[in-house]
């Protein structure tokens, strides 16, 4: 209600995290390296940057204002962590892909949301309380689920 294609558009257009992916892809397309030692410089802050998300969303999180978002963080966990491996299990099923190919997809699909999900939530103008719940208890259960769904790819 009210909002305008370039209401919309415009945060996403003027934000680094997407910026810094489109100067990425585009150094990458016309070949041309990272001059000096800065890739193991950027190595560096990439291997920082998951820890630092996860402080970051640690820093924000609020247990005690999740208490009316359990119905939305049981959704959202459900989904993520057990609809979503399921579709790529099916997927590669109906691709016939090999047992490999078929339990990285599968693998891929049940990690749990990225912190970087935190911050553009923050930035778009989202509920970044909620958003940070939801990185947190993923995070967690991610250890029973990925556990169960490895279990199940080696059956």
């Amino acid at each position: 209600q009210g909002v305008s294609l370039r209401s919309l558009l415009w945060p996403i257009m003027k934000n680094p995290l997407i910026l810094a992916c489109l100067a990425g892809i585009l150094v990458n397309l016309a070949g041309a390296g990272l001059p000096g030692g800065s890739d193991r410089l950027l190595g560096l802050l990439a291997a920082a940057s998951l820890p630092l998300g996860l402080l970051c969303v640690g820093a924000a999180l609020r247990p005690q204002e999740l208490r009316g978002e359990t119905g939305a963080l049981a959704w959202n966990c459900g989904l993520r962590l057990l609809a979503m491996p399921l579709l790529a299990y099916a997927v590669a099923h109906l691709l016939l892909l090999p047992a490999l190919e078929s339990s990285v997809l599968v693998l891929f699909f049940a990690l749990p949301t990225a912190p970087t999900a935190y911050v553009l939530t923050r930035q778009l103008g989202g509920d970044g309380h909620l958003m940070a719940g939801i990185i947190t208890l993923q995070t967690l259960l991610a250890a029973a689920s990925l556990l169960v769904i490895l279990l199940l790819l080696a059956s």
